[in-house]
């Protein structure tokens, strides 16, 4: 676990690119060629992981050792991965389309922010 948070980090940098990144295209790419209910849910899914990008780097600057903080980071990167891919695939019909995987995904980021409050009252 020594690389843990230089992991976490360079992974939620990837994040960040990929706002940006798909933030541009949906911009100038297909900027007209999606219904406004598609475009809805990309920037929904864009917003969700653009929050969660600074509350993973926020989380990981603490570079804190405590499993349950560890845990409230895995669960954060299972629960974006589940939620904005299912999201995603969805919209522009990207291999491995599971739509069950939205709620659950959503469930895990819930189950993140509930374990972060733990961990507050566990270092106090």
């Amino acid at each position: 676990m020594k690389y843990f948070w230089h992991s976490s980090n360079s992974l939620t940098a990837l994040y960040g690119a990929a706002v940006v990144g798909l933030s541009a295209v949906v911009m100038h790419l297909w900027q007209g060629q999606l219904s406004a209910e598609a475009l809805a849910r990309v920037l929904s899914a864009l917003g969700m992981l653009a929050f969660h990008c600074l509350a993973l780097l926020a989380l990981g600057r603490q570079h804190s050792e405590a499993k349950l903080t560890k845990l409230v980071a895995v669960v954060w990167h299972l629960g974006l991965w589940c939620f904005v891919w299912t999201i995603l695939a969805g919209v522009f019909t990207l291999p491995f389309y599971y739509s069950q995987l939205a709620p659950i995904g959503g469930q895990l980021l819930i189950a993140a922010w509930l374990l972060l409050a733990i961990s507050a009252w566990r270092r106090s």
